[in-house]
């Protein structure tokens, strides 16, 4: 892919067709170019250097990407949408939540200032140095 932005890049909503976990890249079905499928495409993230992110698409999820010229040859997949059918689950903006299919949660409220995780699975915890656990009040069952 070329490292400069060519003229006439187009944005384009699409769905993901095919997803390749180890190389972080997807093909993407566009209904506004009959349902072609693009090439291999990199998939945006926030770090890939010191810092790493990883998270992954599902097929089907609605996209939206970058495409460089008018083809389907190259260009970035920029992220997934939400769309009529598929809503933000709390709709709030103080809230941040992360959702598994599995029905494990991460929600934390910055206004209220809570942090909750609700696993579906066990939890470990590993330090390699002191582990500190501090709180107001500390319930165990």
């Amino acid at each position: 892919m070329s490292n400069n932005l060519e003229a006439g890049a187009i944005a384009r909503f699409g769905y993901i067709s095919d997803y390749d976990a180890k190389k972080h890249m997807a093909r993407v079905q566009f209904p506004d170019k009959d349902n072609l499928i693009s090439n291999w495409l990199p998939v945006i993230i926030p770090n890939s250097k010191k810092n790493h992110d990883e998270f992954h698409l599902d097929i089907n999820e609605h996209v939206f990407c970058l495409m460089l010229g008018n083809g389907l040859e190259a260009g970035a997949v920029i992220g997934a949408i939400y769309d009529e059918t598929n809503k933000p689950p709390e709709g709030d903006q103080d809230i941040r939540k992360i959702t598994f299919s599995d029905g494990t949660e991460i929600f934390y409220n910055r206004k209220s200032h809570e942090l909750k995780i609700n696993c579906v699975g066990d939890i470990e915890l590993h330090a390699d140095g002191h582990m500190k656990i501090s709180a107001a009040r500390i319930d165990l069952n």
